[in-house]
């Protein structure tokens, strides 16, 4: 497998920085594509456990006496069926979960849970405009994380 970290995992070798557990969130964006490709990497040069996570949100738009619930948890089955293809074809193997709430919250309490060492996530997924409002998960989970995060753009 090619490398793609060069100088900086040939430091983190040498300084004895292990990555014993990696978590990847995935949303089915380009950028979570790469944070595989590059956390496939890694887990090969650090025989590290990996775990990739979608959160899914229930969406709800109150319409005027009721309101619509759109349920994402089959978009983010797929999500992950997709990301198990592309890990598997990288000959990495994970475990894979589906949560459901706020994304970067429910990220960080997995990391917590698994002992995550590293996060390696996507730098964007949603659109500029709900990013606008809702705030960039990437930005929440590199500001409250334990451990080291790896954004990829």
């Amino acid at each position: 497998m090619k490398s793609y970290l060069g100088i900086t995992s040939l430091y983190l070798v040498e300084s004895g920085y292990m990555f014993k557990n990696i978590l990847i969130p995935v949303d089915g964006s380009r950028y979570a594509e790469r944070a595989i490709l590059i956390a496939a990497d890694l887990s090969e040069k650090y025989g590290s456990k990996v775990t990739v996570i979608h959160v899914a949100v229930k969406k709800v738009y109150p319409l005027a006496e009721t309101a619509v619930v759109i349920d994402t948890e089959k978009e983010g089955r797929e999500i992950l069926r997709k990301s198990e293809e592309q890990a598997k074809a990288l000959h990495m193997s994970a475990d894979y979960m589906l949560v459901v709430g706020n994304p970067a919250d429910e990220i960080l309490k997995k990391a917590i849970e698994i002992k995550a060492d590293l996060i390696v996530m996507g730098s964007r997924g949603l659109s500029d405009i709900r990013a606008f409002f809702l705030g960039s998960v990437s930005k929440k989970i590199s500001q409250n994380a334990e451990c080291p995060v790896l954004i990829v753009k």
